[in-house]
C-alpha cells in the first residue's frame, strides 16, 4: 500500500512549504504571543506539524488532523503564533472536507466541548464577562467556524458531483432514445417499403416468367399481359414516389402509408388481373375502425395475396368485424410445381409485427395442402352500425 506521502499532491506541498516559510519569518521577527520561555528554535516544531499536516490534507486527512492537534496543542503550552493557528484551521477544514464524513459530527461535538471548556476556564480564572465572550468567539473561530465551512464546501461538492452524474445520465438516455428512434424509423420505412412495392415487383416478375416460359401464346394474351406488367410497374412507381415525397417531407403529418379496409376490394382486383384466383368475402358491419387496425388488415392480406402469388394458387379472403375485434382469413392452395421465387422472408415478420403491436395475433402456416393466414386484431370498442366493405364482382369462370 502507498504511503499517504506517496500520494501528496504538488499543489499542497507548494503551499506547505510557502505557509512554513512564512511562519518562520514572523517567528523569527518576535510575531507571537509567549506563554513559557523556551528556545526559539522549540517554536518551529508546531508551525512545522501543522504544515506538515497541509502536506498530506487529502492523501490522509486523519493524519492531517492528528498533526495539528499536536502543534496546536503545543501552541497553546507555550504560546500563540498567528500562522500556526490560522494553518491549523485549515488542518480541521480539510479533515472535514476530505475525511469520513461519520466523524464530523464527532469532530463537532470535541470542538464545542472545548469552545465551551475555553470559555468558563477563561471565567473562572479572571471573572471578565467581556474577557470569557471574547475567548468563546475567538475559540468558536478556530475550531468550529472550519467544521462548518468544510461541511457547507462537501455538500456543495457533492451536488455538484450529483448534477454531473444526472446530466450524463440524461445524455446517456437521450442518445440511447435517439439511437431507438433512428431504428424505429428505419425499420419502419423498411417494413413499409417492402409492403408496397413487393406486391408490384411480384406481379411484374412472375408475370414477366409467364411470358418468357410460354412460347404458344397468341397475340392477344401477350397483349394483356404486357398491359398488366406495364400497370403493376406504373402503379408500384406512384407508390414508391408517394413513399419517398412523405420520407423527404419532414414537416408533413400525413401517415407514411395508410390504408382502409374499403382499399381490399382494389388489391383484390389487382391480383386478378395479374392471373391468381381470388375469392373475396365480408361479414358483420364495420364501424369507423382505428386507422392502423384498418392498414394492418390491409397489410396481412396484401402480404397473404403476394405469396400466393409466388407460391400457390386459388386464394380465399375473409374479413370478418364482430364486437371489439377484426379476423383476416386468408387461405390459398399450394403449387407444388411453381419456380422458387426468391425471398427474404420479412414480409411475413413485418405482418406480424404490426398486428402485434396492436395486442393482436397472427398464425400462418400450411393445412393439409392449403395455406392459412389468420389475424385477430382487436378494435377497441364494440362495432356500432358503420359501414360495410363491399366485394368486387366474382370473377366470371
Amino acid at each position: 500500500m502507498n504511503s499517504p506521502l506517496g500520494r501528496v499532491r504538488r499543489g499542497d506541498l507548494i503551499a506547505a512549504v510557502l505557509l512554513f516559510a512564512i511562519g518562520a519569518v514572523l517567528i523569527g521577527l518576535g510575531s507571537f504571543e509567549p506563554y513559557q520561555e523556551v528556545p526559539l528554535a522549540v517554536r518551529f516544531v508546531p508551525l512545522g506539524l501543522v504544515c506538515l499536516g497541509v502536506v498530506i490534507r487529502r492523501s490522509a486527512p486523519g493524519w492531517c488532523l492528528a498533526l495539528g492537534t499536536v502543534g496546536f496543542g503545543a501552541e497553546v503550552f507555550i504560546g500563540f503564533s498567528l500562522v500556526t493557528v490560522c494553518v491549523y484551521t485549515d488542518n480541521i477544514y480539510s479533515y472535514v472536507r476530505y475525511g469520513p464524513r461519520e466523524r464530523t459530527r464527532l469532530l463537532f461535538a470535541a470542538a464545542s466541548m472545548l469552545v465551551l471548556g475555553a470559555a468558563v476556564w477563561i471565567g473562572v480564572e479572571s471573572r471578565d464577562a467581556g474577557g470569557t465572550l471574547s475567548t468563546a468567539a475567538i475559540a468558536a473561530i478556530i475550531l468550529l467556524s472550519p467544521i462548518g465551512t468544510g461541511v457547507i464546501v462537501r455538500q456543495a461538492h457533492d451536488r455538484a458531483e450529483l448534477e454531473a452524474e444526472r446530466a450524463q445520465q440524461a445524455a446517456s438516455l437521450a442518445d440511447v432514445r435517439r439511437r431507438e428512434a433512428v431504428l424505429r424509423e428505419r425499420t419502419l420505412m423498411a417494413r413499409e417499403l417492402h409492403d408496397t412495392v413487393a406486391n408490384y415487383l411480384s406481379a411484374i416478375a412472375l408475370q414477366s416468367t409467364g411470358l418468357q416460359s410460354r412460347r404458344d401464346l397468341d397475340a392477344e394474351t401477350v397483349r394483356r399481359s404486357v398491359a398488366a406488367i406495364r400497370q403493376s410497374s406504373v402503379e408500384g412507381l406512384a407508390e414508391l414516389r408517394r413513399i419517398i415525397g412523405l420520407l423527404r417531407a419532414a414537416d408533413s403529418e400525413e401517415e407514411l402509408a395508410s390504408y382502409r379496409l374499403d382499399q381490399v376490394p382494389q388489391l383484390v382486383e389487382r391480383m386478378r388481373r395479374v392471373g391468381l384466383k381470388v375469392d373475396f368475402a365480408t361479414s358483420g358491419e364495420f364501424a369507423d375502425l382505428p386507422g392502423e387496425v384498418e392498414t394492418a388488415a390491409f397489410r396481412v392480406v396484401q402480404e397473404a395475396l403476394t405469396n400466393a402469388l409466388k407460391y400457390g394458387s386459388d386464394a380465399s379472403v375473409e374479413i370478418a368485424c364482430a364486437p371489439g375485434r377484426l379476423t383476416v382469413a386468408v387461405e390459398n392452395a399450394v403449387d407444388t410445381a411453381a419456380v422458387p421465387f426468391p425471398s427474404g422472408g420479412a414480409g411475413l415478420v413485418g405482418m406480424t409485427e404490426r398486428v402485434r403491436l396492436l395486442g393482436g395475433t397472427v398464425r400462418a402456416g400450411p393445412d393439409g395442402r392449403r395455406w392459412r393466414v389468420r389475424a385477430e386484431i382487436p378494435t377497441g370498442d364494440p362495432v356500432a352500425v358503420g359501414r360495410t366493405a363491399t366485394p368486387p364482382p366474382t370473377e366470371p369462370e
